[in-house]
């Protein structure tokens, strides 16, 4: 059986341009509509519909709720109409990164430490780093209200505040790295869901098209529609790999000639 190399890679590039395309087709078409471009929002934050992501779907327990009242305090009331159209805009490369975790750190910089501490066992750090962290947080802020009233030539109001101890300083560090880090987390999982979603539909795109080029062939009609499939269902997934998939075809193809 003679293998044509150039044929075999040749229609690998196609079959991955198709993907491609396809993938194109829905990131471009389903823009407009909030509830597909808005897929994966619901990992960041549970809140859903109008204020936040989708009423239905599959939903998955959100990661970032219990920042929700920090975000608040930073934000306004409007603070999901905000971070979901910067999710929408840039997801993970986007703004959005940036606008939670300043906006955590404000919100902590107003709330009460009893909040604090509250939001921090919400998260699942223990009562103790829970408490310590919040009162480092406190007393940093009082510090720094302090150092702005000397800069101001203002009489302090209260005492000098104690300096933060060393257990209170690890307390806060670790609270900041967990927050950074499921921040990051659930930016991750709501990126690939949204990821998911494209390509589901992208293949229903790419075997419409398939179809399509398939019948003004002849094809459908003279029964070789399962070439048509094949292609449809096989565009997505070699979209990453169309360029790799068609060197490695035809370096296997010269080889086997070789024989």
């Amino acid at each position: 059986m003679e293998i044509d190399a150039t044929t075999l890679g040749t229609a690998a590039l196609a079959i991955g341009a198709l993907g491609g395309a396809s993938q194109g087709i829905v990131d471009g078409f389903f823009k407009p509509f909030t509830w597909f471009d808005s897929a994966g929002f619901e990992r960041i934050f549970a809140v859903g519909g109008k204020e936040g992501g989708r009423r239905f779907f599959p939903t998955h327990k959100a990661t970032l709720d219990p920042l929700l009242p920090a975000l608040r305090i930073a934000y306004g009331s409007d603070v999901m109409e905000l971070l979901r159209a910067q999710y929408r805009v840039g997801r993970v490369s986007g703004d959005l990164p940036r606008t939670l975790r300043q906006g955590v750190r404000i919100g902590f910089g107003m709330m009460e430490v009893s909040t604090i501490a509250l939001v921090a066992t919400e998260l699942g750090v223990t009562a103790d780093i829970a408490n310590l962290a919040a009162q480092a947080i406190d007393s940093a802020r009082r510090q720094r209200s302090q150092a702005a009233q000397s800069m101001s030539q203002e009489e302090p109001k209260h005492p000098p505040e104690p300096a933060m101890t060393d257990e209170q300083r690890s307390a806060m560090a670790r609270l900041e790295t967990m927050i950074d880090a499921r921040i990051d987390a659930a930016l991750a999982l709501a990126d690939t869901q949204y990821v998911s979603q494209t390509k589901f539909l992208a293949t229903f795109v790419s075997l419409a098209i398939s179809f399509s080029v398939g019948g003004s062939m002849g094809m459908v009609t003279s029964g070789e529609w399962g070439w048509c499939l094949l292609v449809g269902l096989a565009a997505v997934p070699l979209t990453p790999v169309a360029k790799d998939l068609s060197t490695a075809i035809q370096e296997a193809a010269k080889a086997l000639k070789a024989r």
